[in-house]
This record gives structure tokens, C-alpha cells and sequence, in this order.
């Protein structure tokens, strides 16, 4: 089976999301895109990569895009506690909606995902959660 190589995100302001989706997941952004973010240098279309400095987890891309499909351009599952859950909120994520297993929370530009408590990390979820 191929690798999972990467994940990228569409938006319309990788100046927004790209440190949002930094902080939620300890993701630094790439040492060359972090100074164009810095500098306000992007060019139009150019993507902000995010990468993990161990090498364990695939790359992320914040990728900007002229047009996007409603409701989100991702999804993604991602485990945290309650302090995890805390630091999220306070990167600038919204709750969306409560579950009885998953929060639904959603970036800054509303692109929702999903908070699994530890013990939920390997139970499968049902499509389109």
C-alpha cells in the first residue's frame, strides 16, 4: 500500500490558517515559509508547508484556492484530552457540536474536524461524522 504522504488544506488565507493548524497540531511550519508568513511574502497561490520535525506524521500543506466546495475542504480526526481540547480552543477553534464519543469543532475559516478522547482513538466512527 502506498504511503500517506501528506494532507493538504484549502483556504482562502494561509496567513490565518497555517499558524492555526501549526499550534492545533505541533506541526512548526517549514523554517523558509515561516519567514514569507512572517514578511507577508506568499505568492498568490503558494502553499505554507508544516512538517514534523520527527518525522512521524505526515507533511501538511495550507493550500490557498480560488474556489472552494462547501462544507469544508478536510476533515480530520485527531485525538487530545481535555487540556488538548483546551489548547485547540484556544488557537481559535469553535465547537460546531457535541457527540457522545467525538467533539465537532471548526478552524477559523470553518472547516470542521473531530476531537476523540484518548480511549475513542481506534473505534471506528461511522461515515461522514
Amino acid at each position: 500500500m502506498p504511503d500517506l504522504a501528506a494532507i493538504v488544506i484549502h483556504c482562502r488565507d494561509p496567513y490565518l490558517l497555517a499558524p492555526f493548524w501549526s499550534a492545533v497540531t505541533g506541526m512548526p511550519v517549514a523554517e523558509a515559509d515561516r519567514v514569507k508568513l512572517a514578511e507577508g511574502t506568499l505568492a498568490p497561490a503558494e502553499a505554507v508547508l508544516l512538517r514534523d520535525p520527527h518525522g512521524r506524521r505526515p507533511d501538511l500543506w495550507i493550500s490557498p484556492a480560488d474556489t472552494l466546495p462547501a462544507p469544508g475542504r478536510i476533515h480530520l480526526d485527531l485525538v487530545g484530552d481535555a487540556e488538548e481540547r483546551a489548547a485547540v480552543l484556544e488557537a481559535g477553534a469553535t465547537v460546531v457540536r457535541e457527540l457522545p464519543r467525538w467533539t465537532v469543532l471548526a478552524d477559523p475559516e470553518g472547516n470542521e474536524f473531530c476531537l476523540l478522547p484518548p480511549n475513542e482513538a481506534h473505534t471506528a466512527s461511522p461515515p461522514g461524522h
